[in-house]
């Protein structure tokens, strides 16, 4: 499969089709996460908001460095997304009309769509980039009330060798009659980088390179959840209209304080406009859990929070 570009842009008109830099991963959170001008902790909420852009920037592609006001981003996972929404990629149109025909009949089912190949073709062949993507959708229509009571759903795992995105969709978003096209609004979103899918699913630690080409064991780790409807986290917290970015390493780094912290989270709360604090921020010097588990982090050493600069976002989710 050929693309002329990988990047989504902000102009609708130089896109592949389907894609809308809108519901791209980060770009409601790098907006909603920018702390507001005289907010409490200031010094503090601008250190973490720039540790956010700098830890991201090394997977999301970020053409512009002027976070939260971005225009161009490039992303394997953003591209799928608008890949699968324009129904015009027969493998992906195919895996969601069969998920559509489970929720009709109230079946379960699975299907899997082998790696695809998406090479783009502008650039001069010896600078073209190709990213290769895999994706498993699954139809469960009486799911497991633990650890999260999710109702009937259709799940989607989209994954490359170091990340992967687990999508969780409400039946309704597959119901009706004829083709399972255009974009459609999930419930949870769990995306992880530099990580292994295969070690990451069976909870064990993630493996792969370092920043210095070496292997020399787990990199720096990055999760992101998204909660859009009425659901929980894994400490039983209502998480509704939240996200949360997680970042952990072997490493640590000591951008926050003299003590090197290892687990940094920033959580934004996008349904409490009219509050004082919308953004979390916790610490913690001790390793993080497995990627696999990241949202666990039981007792931060130490928690801020700070005002958004653009307290009005609108949640909007792959």
């Amino acid at each position: 499969m050929q693309y002329g570009s990988l990047t989504i842009d902000g102009d609708q008109n130089t896109n592949p089709a389907g894609a809308d830099i809108e519901k791209t991963l980060f770009r409601q959170f790098a907006r909603i996460a920018e702390p507001a001008d005289g907010t409490e902790n200031q010094n503090r909420a601008k250190e973490a908001y720039g540790f956010f852009k700098k830890e991201t920037e090394k997977f999301i592609g970020f053409e512009e460095n002027n976070l939260p006001n971005y225009n161009k981003v490039k992303n394997g996972f953003d591209l799928l997304e608008a890949m699968i929404a324009s129904g015009n990629v027969a493998p992906l149109q195919t895996a969601r009309d069969a998920m559509a025909n489970c929720v009709r009949e109230d079946a379960p089912g699975s299907i899997r769509v082998n790696t695809l190949k998406v090479t783009e073709t502008e650039p001069p062949e010896d600078e073209r980039e190709t990213w290769e993507l895999g994706v498993n959708y699954a139809h469960n229509p009486e799911p497991l009330t633990d650890p999260t009571p999710f109702g009937p759903n259709v799940a989607r795992v989209a994954f490359t060798p170091e990340s992967f995105v687990f999508t969780l969709y409400p039946n309704q978003a597959f119901e009706g009659i004829g083709p399972s096209s255009g974009f459609k609004q999930p419930s949870k979103l769990i995306a992880g980088f530099n990580a292994d899918f295969e070690e990451t699913v069976n909870d064990e630690e993630s493996s792969g390179d370092s920043e210095n080409g070496e292997n020399e064991g787990d990199p720096d780790s990055v999760i992101f959840e998204s909660f859009l409807d009425n659901t929980q986290d894994d400490r039983g917290d209502d998480r509704s209209q939240t996200d949360r970015w997680s970042w952990s390493s072997q490493e640590g780094t000591e951008v926050f304080s003299d003590t090197t912290i290892r687990c940094v989270r920033i959580t934004a709360y996008y349904g409490e406009v009219n509050a004082n604090d919308q953004v979390e921020v916790e610490l913690d010097s001790e390793t993080c859990p497995g990627i696999s588990s990241a949202a666990t982090l039981d007792d931060p050493e130490d928690t801020f929070s700070y005002k958004s600069a653009d307290p009005g976002v609108d949640q909007a989710r792959n």
